[in-house]
């Protein structure tokens, strides 16, 4: 059998092409890349967190909570923040998601208003029923319609509950939150970001 033989020019069009192709991969891919906005990973009040979530802290995060929450809609009663703040801390911890983290999502989506509602989206946490209705009843019997998203019960827990699966598909805080707003949005990270290093400066000072 013959092998035919590659003329000196066709090689070296061959490996010009190749340098090309990677040069213009390069350059067309990484800057893609590079314009995430990564506000999560690295974090140092993330980081600082991670040896703060115990039940040790819960009654401090509460306080801290019910602050932030007044400071931000100081049109609630304290009886109302400090309420929701205390099932934050206790539905996150049921889910093992960052109270923090809960209580920064509520201030974004609906500035601590319990009966907000925008478009599809009710509640706290800005639930989508139209998008979840199928799976909520199932895993919440209780909640058979949109109005029982106007709730703060019901509403965290639903809350918790998506941003603990957002959490396991996007495997970390960043691309959980894409996942939760349902699109990329870098200035929504950030903000939930301020928010959540507000509340972890003012943890600091309490501890």
């Amino acid at each position: 059998m013959k092998t035919r033989a590659v003329s000196p020019e066709r090689a070296s069009r061959t490996v010009l092409w190749v340098i090309l192709t990677v040069i213009l991969s390069t350059l067309v891919l990484s800057p893609a890349a590079e314009s995430y906005s990564w506000v999560f990973r690295g974090s140092p009040a993330w980081n600082y967190m991670e040896k703060h979530r115990s039940r040790r802290y819960a009654k401090a995060r509460v306080s801290v909570m019910t602050s932030y929450f007044k400071a931000k809609n100081p049109g609630i009663s304290t009886k109302a923040a400090r309420t929701y703040a205390s099932l934050v801390e206790a539905i996150s911890r049921k889910y093992g998601v960052d109270p923090f983290l809960v209580s920064s999502i509520i201030v974004k989506e609906s500035t601590v208003k319990v009966r907000a509602k925008s478009g599809k989206a009710y509640g706290l946490m800005q639930i989508n029923w139209k998008a979840n209705r199928k799976w909520i009843p199932r895993v919440f019997p209780t909640i058979k319609s949109a109005s029982k998203l106007l709730h703060s019960r019901p509403n965290i827990y639903v809350g918790c509950y998506m941003l603990r699966d957002a959490l396991k598909r996007g495997g970390n805080v960043d691309k959980a939150l894409d996942i939760y707003r349902g699109r990329s949005i870098a200035s929504y990270r950030t903000k939930i970001h301020r928010y959540y290093s507000d509340q972890v400066d003012m943890l600091r000072k309490k501890l």
